[in-house]
């Protein structure tokens, strides 16, 4: 056995999310300096309005518990103080949803044109890149029509 002893791996070489909490638990130290407890976290997160046990967050440390839900991981983080995408697995789908968010943005600036109400942070990777791809079109017909000039894409009227 090596010292230190090395977390857990994902198949991808990637810690497991048991390992990251667990490297929270040791590094993160609350307002006076004490290290944080479950029960500790637990209350924190309830307090920011989730629903967390000291028992479910034993389990996560020790494995026992391995796929917690979006909701759980958010919970954590926030009650850490850190991002959510500490516990990612894969950096890079973080970096790849920062340039979908980005493509899109810019697209939205150059039509003029956006989705009213729907919240791209709940879509997955491949629908972001859809709609990119959608609007794009849209923006290609109207200028092949002659009905918009470049960035002069108007979004519809506001039911009232």
């Amino acid at each position: 056995m090596s010292y230190p002893p090395q977390p857990p791996v994902t198949a991808d070489g990637g810690a497991t999310f048991a390992a990251k909490l667990g490297d929270l638990f040791t590094t993160s130290r609350d307002e006076n300096g004490v290290p944080y407890t479950g029960k500790k976290i637990a209350e924190r997160a309830n307090q920011l309005g989730y629903t967390l046990s000291d028992a479910y967050i034993s389990q996560l440390r020790t494995g026992k518990a391995r796929t917690p839900s979006f909701r759980t991981v958010e919970a954590i983080a926030r009650a850490f103080g850190v991002s959510v995408t500490y516990f990612l697995s894969n950096p890079d789908e973080d970096l790849d949803r920062v340039r979908q968010q980005r493509d899109y943005a810019h697209l939205v600036a150059e039509t003029g044109t956006h989705l009213a109400g729907i919240d791209l942070k709940a879509l997955c990777p491949d629908t972001i890149d859809v709609i990119i791809d959608l609007l794009k079109m849209v923006k290609a017909q109207a200028l092949a029509s002659g009905t918009a000039e470049a960035g002069e894409l108007h979004e519809p009227p506001v039911a009232g």
